[in-house]
């Protein structure tokens, strides 16, 4: 196998273990009567906007993510965009670091959660709020781990199309995480209020 092949693969498995892990427990969950999908709503036409546009952004980073690794040959954007801007090893390397260390978060946390992941804001069946596990360290793990698997595809591939498509859902994320954070203040006071004085929305040190 070649670089260029294991690095392609690689993403493709990444990819696999992400949903996986995802499908996974909701699965577990949905058996336990827990409906993991929440709508919120709630939500102002601004909100339903960035989430229609962060769901369409990831599904399209998900088929450019195999797209480009088989590859395929029809793509969703120019193909100006998924033109390779860089291509070292070492950055492939760290790239694949990033994102194994964005899927250790991320099946952590959904450990952590235990029945309170939810896809969204769930206003009516709130789980507990979470404060152990990994969440002793970030309030937002789950959205660190996104950031982190999408930012280290495109150290993966090279290519300018996922450095755009992980910048603007790095930005989505953070617009979702603000929403959440107004969210839980309001459900769990005084409780939410001192566990955000303890541990940062990205990182406590």
């Amino acid at each position: 196998m070649t670089r260029t092949g294991f690095f392609e693969w690689f993403q493709i498995a990444a990819l696999g273990c992400l949903a996986g892990l995802g499908i996974g427990r909701a699965i577990v969950l949905y058996a336990r009567g827990v409906c993991v999908v929440a709508i919120d709503w709630e939500r102002t036409a601004w909100e339903k906007l960035a989430d229609l546009l962060a769901m369409i952004l990831f599904l399209s980073w998900a088929y450019e993510t195999v797209a480009c690794a088989w590859p395929l040959r029809n793509h969703i954007f120019p193909a100006q965009l998924c033109a390779v801007l860089v291509d070292f090893t070492l950055l492939k390397v760290a790239g694949a670091v990033v994102v194994l260390t964005g899927l250790l978060i991320f099946a952590l946390a959904l450990w952590a959660f235990a029945d309170s992941w939810r896809i969204g804001i769930d206003r009516q069946t709130p789980g507990a709020l979470m404060t152990r596990g990994i969440f002793a360290w970030t309030r937002n793990p789950i959205y660190i781990a996104l950031d982190m698997i999408t930012l280290g595809t495109f150290l993966v591939s090279g290519r300018a199309l996922f450095l755009a498509l992980a910048l603007a859902l790095i930005g989505l994320l953070h617009y979702q995480i603000r929403r959440e954070e107004k969210y839980l203040a309001g459900a769990y006071g005084d409780m939410y209020r001192d566990y955000c004085g303890r541990v940062g929305r990205y990182i406590s040190w």
